[in-house]
């Protein structure tokens, strides 16, 4: 039974899949244009963010983190070095990788930017109940979860 109402509601158009597709398309357009106010892109604020919560990181730790390519990623902190947001050190581990991490610079950089960011989250959720809000970020985690295990990431 349950399988037959999930059937009809995958044959409905648009699907899941289309849906969030679109989602995501819209949040990065408009999301873009919000961190522009500030002269970040959203890469950088991505990798901001991973620094501000991971600490220092590798650059291929921080590409992975961040959705995008160690090449992209690295373009985009040589930017961000340039700006002074980010500095590099060796890792004291090992002898061969920098270490990435925020500067001053980066942090306050990092807190205008989650202050657009949560603007942005509270207009793209205004007028859904708050418990609606936690059940979609809950359902938003399984379809990633479902979506992991069946590809073994």
């Amino acid at each position: 039974m349950k399988n037959l109402q999930l059937n009809k509601l995958i044959g409905n158009v648009p699907t899941v899949s289309y849906s969030v597709g679109q989602l995501d398309k819209l949040i990065h357009q408009q999301l873009s244009e919000t961190l522009q106010e500030v002269g970040v892109s959203l890469p950088q604020f991505t990798m901001l963010s991973n620094l501000h919560q991971g600490g220092e990181m590798a650059n291929a730790k921080l590409a992975s983190r961040s959705f995008i390519s160690p090449q992209a990623s690295n373009q985009i902190i040589k930017v961000m070095e340039e700006k002074g947001w980010v500095s590099k050190c060796d890792d004291p581990n090992h002898g061969r990788i920098l270490l990435i991490g925020l500067t001053e610079k980066g942090h306050a950089v990092y807190e205008q930017c989650k202050t657009k960011a949560i603007d942005f989250e509270y207009q793209m959720l205004d007028g859904i109940p708050v418990e609606n809000v936690l059940m979609l970020k809950a359902t938003v985690q399984r379809l990633i979860a479902n979506l992991k295990e069946s590809s073994h990431i």
